[in-house]
């Protein structure tokens, strides 16, 4: 809350008002948003802006007499008339004084530079100018010979240190501080006149790529003052861009002064600030330290002595790595470095104030002397940006302290599990839209201004699925290229049929999931004032722990050795062990709870099982050539190494808490009474003592006999008249299976059914293939027949043709 007072002491409705008012005074705009600024097109028009329309802006005409602002005198020396001067309104209202002359400063390029006429040309057009960059402005005095010698100052080259502005980011290039310049005299005859003279002896020609008018003003009714840039971008293809730039701040961001109360909050709400943050940052290297105290178990000053050099940067690299693995703990990195550089961008401008003479309160609003207020202000400027992300995450970790209320704490899970997700979608969102920009700029970059530049046209990507499609309907003509067309269709599919929604699965699927696993039980107390109200009561000495405590109770039932317990609670404690010793690893180093190489279940995981086929025709080969011993799967074993392991009755009763099915199993819910029964199980197994002479041990068989035995005597003494206890987790067990069972019966009487209707439908379609087969075999009969009789015939034809040949 007191970061958002900060924010308004620093930006509110007012220094917007003075800014737009003054962006469109010196556009030359009116009420119909027609602004004179836009109709410059060339080197003629330019110079009718500046001579016509600029130097009335300058020089705004009232018809009473302005009143003074203040008196200002300059003095020669030898000589004892000083001249006073006194700083004038510009605008329409009388609300805003003119700090300083207007300077017009010019950029140009060199000869050849950045650019090579073509040899098919050079002997029309041999000389070439280029865009501006760096490596190609130009520093040379272009002076000519006959100018007048009063602005022949105005043709020579300053540098940056000398002007004191700043860079100015155009449309075409960024502009640097350094250049050409000419300040505008205080009569407006008399600029009319220099403008005049620079127009006629060509002060910008071919070489000019940016002409820059900066003027300052402070607006007197709100304290704020208002630096302006009018840039002109002259291309290398002929065309003139216009552009307005405008910059406010209130006086109080200047100095720290105190004068006014704006001023004195603005200076109030620093200091808080820096306190502020000053302790945020303590708490966040406290937090630091304390992660290395965590992960090393040490002093992390005598940790780093014992350790050699690689020993030394894995340290920080793992303690770096496991800080960062928290996100919020980023969080608070990214929140302290962005107030680190807002703060030092404020004493920038502090600095700057103080230290250049151009901004003594003597000179500042002196007509003849020019104010470099564009300096200060691209401070102000970046240390508001800074200010903008810093405001942003400062409510956005607000979520983290949200997870104190159960109503918050689903919507915080789903935020931090999606910003994971979404942050590798995002980056695929890129990649693809980087590609479409491709190829839109190939395709578009010579007619379409949206798609003009490569990294315009990767901007306009994003903005096209808020925007909407402005397309062309002369693409799909008769006679076109269908390209384009297919590249748009394939983008609107692609980009809103396909990656919007995926992006909104992730967010169902997350919901989904954390959904499930977020149901907490009805009765279990909010961590956060369980925490709060113990360490209440920790301050006050109060101790919160009334039951199960160990005070009262033998020292043979605090604890029992592993190996005395049953195999599913050993296999509960070995199995809570390695998530423990796996959670120790990623966090501390070095801290052992649970001895792995002593775990056989990593080398049991391949070893053979009775129940195991071969996988491949080398096991198979494998098993022929080499004995290999095959044994049941062990699912209680543990190694011989931790059966001597103590088992505390604290750690017995958290195992048994955090299961139900144990105490169902050991039938009861205590954990000393679990440790004082298997103990005397334990003892019946020791060996028998009888008048002082050592006896035997009891055969386990016997033992067994007489649990059973045992257990039928208790059995018959149950009287079934009376209405057992219901145990819940039975019934519901009872049910599940009556439910499975008679889904399973219901199941077999369909598919049994389904299965004596194919039999039947089988069976009628065998007996009509059984009397197609005798249909079939009584016309194979009837053939042999006919063929029989026909062999017959002939073979009788032959015999009587044969005597008669004879004859």
């Amino acid at each position: 809350v007191i970061f958002t007072v900060y924010v308004f002491t620093l930006q509110n409705r007012v220094i917007f008002d003075a800014r737009e008012e003054q962006e469109l005074y010196w556009s030359g705009c009116d009420a119909t948003s027609t602004c004179n600024i836009n109709k410059v097109n060339s080197f003629n028009t330019f110079w009718s802006y500046m001579i016509d329309d600029f130097v009335g802006f300058a020089f705004t005409e009232y018809e009473d007499d302005s009143q003074i602002v203040a008196s200002m005198s300059t003095g020669f020396a030898n000589n004892d008339f000083d001249l006073t001067w006194s700083p004038r309104f510009v605008g329409p209202q009388q609300a805003s004084v003119l700090l300083g002359p207007p300077r017009v400063r010019q950029l140009r390029v060199t000869k050849n530079g950045g650019c090579q006429v073509s040899k098919y040309y050079q002997h029309i057009f041999p000389d070439c100018y280029g865009p501006y960059m760096e490596n190609t402005k130009s520093t040379a005095t272009f002076k000519p010979r006959f100018a007048p010698s009063y602005i022949a100052d105005a043709f020579e080259w300053k540098s940056e240190a000398f002007t004191g502005q700043a860079l100015t980011e155009g449309n075409r290039a960024d502009y640097g501080g350094d250049g050409y310049v000419v300040d505008l005299p205080w009569n407006a005859s008399v600029a009319s006149s220099l403008l005049g003279d620079l127009k006629e002896w060509n002060w910008i020609d071919e070489s000019t790529r940016g002409v820059i008018i900066e003027t300052t003003t402070l607006n007197t009714n709100v304290n704020v003052v208002v630096n302006t840039r009018v840039l002109f971008e002259f291309g290398v293809t002929g065309s003139v861009e216009p552009k307005v730039v405008s910059r406010a701040a209130p006086i109080g961001l200047l100095t720290p002064a105190t004068s006014t109360e704006e001023s004195l909050a603005i200076f109030i709400m620093q200091l808080l600030m820096l306190v502020f943050f000053t302790l945020f940052g303590i708490y966040t290297f406290w937090l630091m330290y304390k992660t290395c105290k965590n992960f090393v178990g040490d002093n992390p000053r005598k940790y780093i002595s014992k350790q050699s050099w690689g020993g030394v940067m894995a340290f920080f690299l793992n303690t770096a790595y496991h800080y960062i693995r928290y996100a919020w703990n980023v969080v608070d990195l990214i929140i302290l470095g962005l107030f680190i550089g807002h703060f030092i961008m404020r004493m920038e401008t502090y600095t700057q104030m103080g230290a250049k003479p151009s901004f003594d309160p003597s000179v500042i609003g002196h007509p003849e002397k020019f104010v470099p207020f564009s300096s200060v202000m691209n401070a102000i400027f970046y240390s508001n940006n800074l200010l903008s992300l810093l405001a942003m995450l400062v409510w956005v970790k607000t979520f983290k302290y949200m997870c104190m209320s159960s109503y918050f704490r689903l919507l915080v899970r789903i935020l931090e599990q999606c910003g994971r997700r979404l942050l590798v979608f995002a980056a695929i969102l890129v990649c693809l839209f980087f590609g479409f920009s491709v190829a839109f700029f190939v395709g578009l970059g010579g007619s379409n201004d949206n798609h003009s530049e490569l990294l315009g046209s990767f901007y306009v990507m994003f903005f096209l699925l808020i925007d909407g499609y402005d397309m062309n309907l002369a693409m799909f003509e008769p006679g076109q290229d269908v390209t384009m067309p297919i590249l748009y269709f394939v983008y609107i599919c692609l980009v809103n049929y396909v990656l919007l929604n995926i992006a909104a699965a992730i967010i169902l699927d997350v919901y989904a999931i954390t959904d499930r696993s977020s149901k907490d039980d009805k009765e279990k107390k909010n961590p956060m004032v369980v925490f709060l109200r113990t360490y209440y009561n920790m301050m006050l000495g109060v101790s919160l722990v009334h039951n199960d405590t160990e005070e009262n109770m033998k020292s043979e039932d605090l604890s029992i050795r592993l190996d005395l317990l049953p195999g599913v609670v050993r296999r509960k404690w070995i199995e809570k062990k390695r998530r423990l010793q796996r959670i120790a690893n990623e966090t501390f180093a070095g801290m052992e709870l649970y001895p792995v190489d002593l775990d056989p279940s990593d080398k049991e995981a391949h070893a053979p099982r009775d129940w195991m086929l071969p996988s491949s025709r080398k096991d198979v080969y494998d098993q022929m050539n080499h004995d290999v011993a095959k044994h049941p799967l062990s699912l209680y074993d543990i190694p011989e190494a931790l059966k001597e392991t103590e088992v505390s009755r604290a750690q017995l009763q958290s195992i048994m808490d955090e299961d139900e099915t144990l105490p169902i199993l050991l039938q009861e819910n205590k954990a000393e009474k679990v440790i004082r029964r298997f103990k005397q199980a334990s003892l019946a197994m020791q060996p028998l003592e009888d008048s002082g002479e050592m006896g035997e041990m009891i055969p386990v068989v016997q033992r067994l006999q007489a649990q059973i035995f045992t257990g039928v005597d208790l059995l018959e003494k149950v009287q079934f008249d009376e209405d057992l206890p219901e145990v819940p987790e039975i019934t519901a067990l009872t049910e599940t299976m009556s439910d499975a069972v008679t889904s399973v019966r219901n199941k077999f009487r369909v598919e049994l059914t389904g299965l004596i209707e194919a039999t039947a439908v089988l069976f009628e379609h065998l007996v009509d293939l059984t009397q197609g087969v005798d249909v079939v075999r009584g016309h194979h009969e009837q053939v042999l027949d006919l063929v029989r009789e026909t062999t017959e015939k002939e073979l009788l034809r032959s015999l009587a043709k044969g005597p008669l040949m004879r004859r």
